[in-house]
This record gives structure tokens, C-alpha cells and sequence, in this order.
């Protein structure tokens, strides 16, 4: 991906946000009369009125849509680049966004297509009640994003109890707020920070700092991947310390227990990842949802 394509992208996306955005504006001045007022009157101080009078019919209309309990916010959605307002240009030229967004697309994989409408949690038989609050927890997780308690949230079980699945949701979700969310398998991390080390290219930073940079990472899979000398334990403690230093957002899927975690990268690794202060872990359990 070059940078135009990457400022088309920018500026696809803010339109299909302001679209979302104008739907749910119109469905809610059908469901409130009194919403539907106070646009009225909006309009007819800016066609008639003052720029007092406009500040005034513009302030009520905010207390009503708090008196009703909703949210301007899904109205009228902030910019994801306060630099550039999401117009993809300042100062002349590409915005910085542009060319972090280039250097994403550039390393990323598909977040796979599961969301939490589509979730049925009948499936988990045996767990359904840890299920349940595993989800709610994650969905309480992406209301508040970014501002929770914890930044890494680990997802530990056996192999299709899902863990994939859950942290898809959350990407996902996060995704259609608006968020730069990068999902990657541990093999395709891997692969990118062996890049970096081998690399003498002047681009050699893009990806690592598309990992670094990213609000939400997801690493899919962790284990599956080849310990690499002097690269993978190594760039996997960088990349969390620098994330949690930055307060950025990492999610992690893995078979792995705790012992075998730090059996295979070490105490410093799994100390960073555990800590208390910082992480969520939700042990999905139960049989094979794949079969």
C-alpha cells in the first residue's frame, strides 16, 4: 500500500463514520419529539437568527440530548486524527496518520469477521456462566476504551475454547469505533521484529512502530511460534514495555499456561505480562468449540 491509497482509505472511513453517525441522528429525532424540537430550532437560528441566538438554540439542544441520555458523541464522532481532523493533510502535505496507517496495512492481517452480536454462547455447555462473564467483561472493556484499569489482557485455554474468537469481538468492535487496531498471529509478529533485526532498509522502523503505535495489538496465538535467537523473547518484552509504558492496549491469546509461559520466555517476560497493576486474565475452559 502507497500513501494515496492509504489517504483514500483515512477518508473513506471518516465518511463511513459520519454516515453511521447521521443514521443514528435521524432514527433518534424519530424516537424524541422533544430532540426533534430542539433541531428545529437550531435551523431556524441559523437561518434567521444571531450567533447568539445560534449558540443558544445549540446549547439546549445538547442539554436535551443529555436529559435523554444519549450520547452527542454518537452524533457527531470525534476525529481519530486530532492532527489533521481525519482529513488526511496537514501543513500541505500527508499527515503523519497517513503514513502510520501505510505502515499498518502494510503488516496486517485480517481481524477475523466475529463480532459480539453474532456470539452464541449456548455453545459453551459445560462453562456457559464463565462464558457469560468473560463476554461482559470485554464488552465493558470496549465501553470504556481507552480508559480501563488494566492494559494487557491475557486470554488463556486449550485449543478452541474461544480465545481467537473473544479477542475478534473485541478488535472488532474497537475497530468500528474508529480505534487503529492491529491483529496478528504470534507467527506474523515473529516475522515482523526478524524483519527489523536482519533489515537494513530505512523503512526498517515502519512495522515495529505500526506494533508499538497501535491503541489495541492483539497477538493471536502465542507459543505457536519459533523461539528465534536474539529476536523473539527479545522484541516480545520491548513491545510490552513499551506499550505499557505508552498505556496502549495488548491482548493475548495462548494455550500456554503460566508455568509454561515463563518455561518458554522467561521470568522477566511473564512478570511484565502478570502484573497485577496491569492485566486482565480471562481462563476460557471447556471442549473443543471447533468440533
Amino acid at each position: 500500500m502507497n500513501l494515496k491509497s492509504a489517504y483514500n482509505l483515512i477518508i473513506a472511513e471518516k465518511k463511513a463514520r459520519e454516515g453511521i453517525a447521521e443514521q443514528k441522528y435521524r432514527k433518534a429525532l424519530l424516537t424524541y419529539p422533544l430532540l426533534l424540537s430542539a433541531e428545529k430550532k437550531v435551523r431556524e437560528a441559523i437561518l434567521d437568527g444571531t450567533e447568539k441566538d445560534i449558540a443558544l438554540a445549540e446549547k439546549n439542544k445538547r442539554e436535551v440530548i443529555i436529559a435523554l441520555g444519549l450520547d452527542e458523541k454518537e452524533f457527531t464522532p470525534l476525529p481519530v486524527c486530532e492532527k489533521c481532523g481525519d482529513s488526511g493533510i496537514f501543513e500541505g502535505n500527508y499527515c503523519e496518520c497517513v503514513k502510520k496507517r501505510m505502515a499498518k496495512e502494510s503488516i496486517n492481517s485480517p481481524i477475523p469477521p466475529f463480532t459480539f452480536e453474532e456470539s452464541d454462547l449456548s455453545l459453551f455447555r459445560k462453562d456457559k456462566e464463565l462464558a457469560e462473564r468473560a463476554y461482559e467483561t470485554m464488552r465493558i472493556f470496549c465501553a470504556k476504551f481507552p480508559h480501563t484499569k488494566n492494559v494487557n489482557l491475557l486470554f488463556i485455554g486449550n485449543a478452541g475454547t474461544g480465545k481467537t474468537f473473544l479477542a475478534s469481538c473485541v478488535a472488532n468492535e474497537l475497530e468500528r469505533q474508529g480505534r487503529n487496531v492491529l491483529f496478528l498471529s504470534a507467527f506474523r509478529f515473529n516475522d515482523i521484529c526478524l524483519k527489523y533485526h536482519t533489515s537494513f532498509d530505512n523503512a526498517r522502523t515502519d512495522g515495529l512502530n505500526a506494533v508499538i503505535d497501535a491503541e489495541l495489538l492483539v497477538i493471536d496465538d502465542l507459543g505457536t511460534e519459533s523461539i528465534l535467537k536474539n529476536v523473539t523473547k527479545e522484541y516480545l518484552y520491548t513491545v510490552i514495555s513499551e506499550r505499557m509504558n505508552a498505556g496502549r492496549h495488548t491482548i493475548i491469546t495462548t494455550n500456554l499456561n503460566e508455568s509454561m509461559l515463563e518455561a518458554r520466555y522467561g521470568e522477566r517476560i511473564v512478570s511484565r505480562l502478570f502484573t497485577t497493576r496491569a492485566c486482565l486474565t480471562l481462563a476460557l475452559t471447556g471442549e473443543d468449540l471447533r468440533r
